[in-house]
């Protein structure tokens, strides 16, 4: 892990929010996970029985691991070993999302979510 220090005078964070994250410090390993279902309908009727993430395939494939196999040529010299930020200002963090002060090997991050949207069929409009 590089090892820096940061030096930040304030933090302003307005909203976090779905499994995600604000870490002010070092870390070994960051693993934020998010699940949701979006159901936008033009009628609002909802039951206390919907939402079964296992109705969805979005939900239980998996996700491809590939791993980078490219040659990475990168040469980094670090006059000073501090980065000195004034305010650091953020508006949201949603969604397995990581905000980061200091320093992490791994960051594991994942968000699954399935949109729906349920219309009105024609025939059910002209009824009413």
């Amino acid at each position: 892990m590089l090892r820096r220090v940061s030096n930040v005078g304030s933090v302003t964070v307005t909203s976090i929010s779905f499994s995600s994250i604000l870490e002010i410090g070092d870390s070994k390993q960051i693993t934020p996970y998010s699940q949701a279902l979006a159901v936008k309908r033009e009628y609002p009727l909802f039951f206390s029985n919907e939402g079964n993430f296992g109705e969805f395939s979005v939900f239980t494939r998996p996700i491809a691991n590939v791993p980078i196999t490219e040659t990475l040529n990168m040469a980094v010299f670090n006059e000073n070993p501090r980065i000195d930020v004034d305010h650091v200002r953020v508006l949201g963090i949603a969604s397995s999302s990581v905000v980061q002060i200091g320093n992490t090997d791994i960051i594991k991050a994942e968000s699954r979510i399935k949109h729906i949207r349920q219309l009105q069929r024609q025939y059910e409009r002209e009824e009413e």
